[in-house]
């Protein structure tokens, strides 16, 4: 069960206000790991056009494909995973000519492990998908015995 404070909730108002595209071509990174790094550290400065700009597929970044919803998944994913931090372990090839980034989250002295597919895109890479839910994970009370990527049942 989500639970959302008063700023969050004032965040998830901007859902509603457009994200500014840029009249310039977009740059995406160059590497994968590069690709979730960006994206990680335009998260935790809220800056959801550049967010916008490294979340895609190969056909490009959402912010020029424009599918449905996708601001309200940009703002989403900013307010689940605001504050915290993202280190890549490694990548590995994934399904369809992507690569899969294995990422390391931390919060407050919680840690979950999520695979993060990246996508090629005529631009360079972009953060295709990865689960908001597991990821979230690193926001909720853990153990101080817990090992990164373990779940509480």
């Amino acid at each position: 069960m989500l639970l959302f404070a008063p700023r969050n909730i004032a965040l998830l108002m901007i859902a509603s206000t457009p994200i500014a595209v840029s009249a310039q071509a977009t740059k995406a990174a160059a590497t994968p790991s590069g690709a979730v790094e960006e994206f990680m550290r335009a998260l935790a400065d809220s800056n959801l056009t550049r967010m916008a700009e490294l979340f895609g597929n190969s056909k490009g970044p959402v912010v020029k494909t424009k599918p449905k919803d996708f601001q309200k998944k940009i703002v989403l994913m900013q307010l689940f995973l605001h504050g915290v931090q993202a280190q890549t372990l490694g990548e590995v090839p994934g399904a369809n000519g992507m690569r899969t980034v294995t990422t390391l989250l931390t919060s407050h002295g919680c840690k979950v492990t999520i695979p993060v597919n990246v996508a090629k895109a005529p631009e360079g890479w972009l953060v295709h998908d990865f689960k908001l839910d597991d990821a979230a994970e690193v926001n909720r009370p853990c153990e101080t015995s817990r090992r990164p990527g373990n779940r509480r049942n």
